[in-house]
């Protein structure tokens, strides 16, 4: 799950090997000691599944949304200069933080998941691929090879870095070392907020993260800070989280938990209170546009109007290493057409193929990198951890369905 995931990037497969696929969804898991007895109202409120639903095990809009927002992520960083319109693409981030939301709230609620087996599980998820592309971002660079993406190699900036701990970078940015990673700290604060509100009965959670962020927001917009902490948790941003677990309690995992009428009316006050609060931070403006879009393509599933795509449940798969690899692919292929250029005595050929050799090349390095780095690393952290082993009838629906760039 990881809104991959800027995010966030999950940036999100979270618990994906735990939910099965009856219709309740029962998640036996190591870790059932830190929880109590499991919570099924959840379970008795949603209705049957309409019958194109029955059987899925993946929300194919919302990885679909993840390929769209990583894809759009590399399109902004390639022509910001020289398409201003393209732009809009960088907020493929607030996407992925609306995903998030709903990917967490929608598959615990009711369910028997505590704390310690969360955090292990997002660990697994997130930390390896991250570590990897920073370790080899900062190897490229240490080697000569240009790397924009390498903000600060001291290293004490590289230890926060890896930790999540938000630090300046140039310009008073919040960046770590691999400054794509400036998503994985809001998500990183929200899977520790979120994690522990798990020792509350579900019916609870929603509640208590809403008073806590909206405080946090508050206190940013009273005291502004000036911590790098700080600037991450009291940034209007958590909102997005906020709002997508809002979508999760009125989807439900299996799109049916309420009645369509009531989601599009809950759907546009939650985009209006969005609205109101954009004078206040303009951004917030982008967060209204994904909490519209992800609901839209969610309602759109749910009345049987999404087709399945292979190539973009392939991308949403590979969301997260898209986004945490695409600044090594920009640099390859930089270098790899400049002396082509250079050797051809045609300097135009660098104008001409850059920017979409580079798109190119990231969106292939980031499925390899999905295929033969992230997946195992994933897989052999999780054996690691003692966290169960992927099974056919063990994916969940966020294993395909959102992510945390």
């Amino acid at each position: 799950m990881v809104l991959s995931d800027p995010a966030g990037c999950d940036i999100l497969a979270s618990l994906q090997h735990d939910v099965g696929r009856s219709p309740i969804m029962r998640m036996p898991h190591p870790a059932r000691a830190d929880r109590g007895p499991p919570d099924r109202r959840a379970d008795t409120v949603a209705a049957p599944s309409p019958d194109h639903l029955r059987g899925r095990n993946t929300i194919v809009s919302l990885q679909y949304l993840r390929a769209v927002a990583a894809i759009g992520v590399v399109l902004f960083h390639q022509f910001q200069n020289i398409l201003p319109s393209i732009q809009f693409f960088q907020h493929g981030v607030d996407l992925f933080f609306v995903i998030s939301g709903f990917i967490m709230i929608a598959l615990t609620d009711g369910r028997d998941i505590g704390p310690r087996h969360f955090y292990l599980d997002r660990l697994a998820r997130i930390v390896p691929p991250y570590w990897a592309a920073t370790a080899l971002t900062v190897l490229l660079a240490a080697g000569g090879i240009f790397t924009p993406s390498v903000t600060d190699r001291s290293a004490g900036h590289l230890l926060a870095s890896l930790l999540f701990i938000p630090a300046w970078g140039p310009g008073g940015h919040v960046w770590p070392t691999l400054y794509l990673g400036w998503t994985l700290q809001y998500e990183v604060f929200f899977y520790l907020i979120f994690g522990a509100l798990l020792m509350l009965d579900s019916s609870r959670r929603l509640g208590v993260l809403s008073v806590l962020f909206g405080a946090l927001v508050m206190l940013g917009a009273v005291w502004p800070p000036h911590t790098p902490a700080l600037t991450v948790y009291t940034s209007p941003l958590l909102l997005e989280f906020l709002a997508g677990m809002l979508l999760g309690r009125l989807y439900g995992i299996r799109l049916n938990r309420m009645p369509g009428g009531w989601i599009a009316g809950a759907t546009a006050a939650l985009t209006a209170g969005f609205l109101l609060l954009v004078p206040f931070h303009h951004d917030l403006l982008f967060g209204a546009g994904a909490i519209f879009i992800v609901s839209a393509v969610l309602a759109l599933e749910r009345a049987g109007y999404m087709p399945r795509s292979r190539i973009l449940l392939e991308l949403g798969a590979a969301s997260y290493a898209i986004y945490l690899f695409q600044q090594i692919a920009f640099d390859v292929t930089g270098r790899m057409i400049g002396k082509a250029a250079d050797l051809s005595g045609l300097p135009v050929l660098a104008t001409i193929l850059l920017h979409p050799a580079n798109v190119l090349a990231a969106i292939v390095l980031g499925l390899l990198m999905h295929r033969y780095l992230e997946k195992p690393l994933t897989e052999q952290t999780r054996i690691f951890l003692n966290l169960k082993p992927r099974g056919a009838s063990q994916r969940m629906v966020g294993s395909n369905s959102a992510g945390r760039l």
